[in-house]
């Protein structure tokens, strides 16, 4: 018997500053137990702080065009641009996967100003 739990977080949230900014926020998180996937969309003026936050816990990225990535094998990919990034990570290994889960959580607390 096979049992499969699979959890999966979405919000997205909008905030007005002022009379002329605005800010669109929406993260999408699914942790399954083969898989877990993270993306998120966000102020473009975050987009620094947050690829700062990857090379803390993945080291320099590669340049794909327009992207940041980084990866670990056929396992992991990290994909940032300005405004937006997506982790896919296959499971394996709990060292990996305890770093990506934590990853996702400080990307997601500076891009909704925590």
């Amino acid at each position: 018997v096979s049992c499969h739990a699979q959890e999966a977080k979405g919000y997205a949230q909008a905030q007005t500053k002022g009379t002329t900014t605005r800010s669109n926020t929406s993260v999408s998180v699914s942790d399954s137990n083969e898989t877990y996937s993270y993306s998120a969309m966000f102020d473009k003026s975050k987009t620094k702080e947050t690829i700062s936050e990857i090379e803390k816990a993945f080291g320099k990225s590669q340049k794909e065009g327009h992207n940041y990535v980084w990866r670990d094998g056929d396992i992991l990919e990290i994909r940032a641009r300005e405004g937006k990034i997506s982790i896919e990570f296959d499971k394996g290994s709990t060292e990996i996967y305890t770093k990506v889960k934590n990853l996702g959580e400080e990307i997601s607390a500076v891009i909704n100003g925590k």
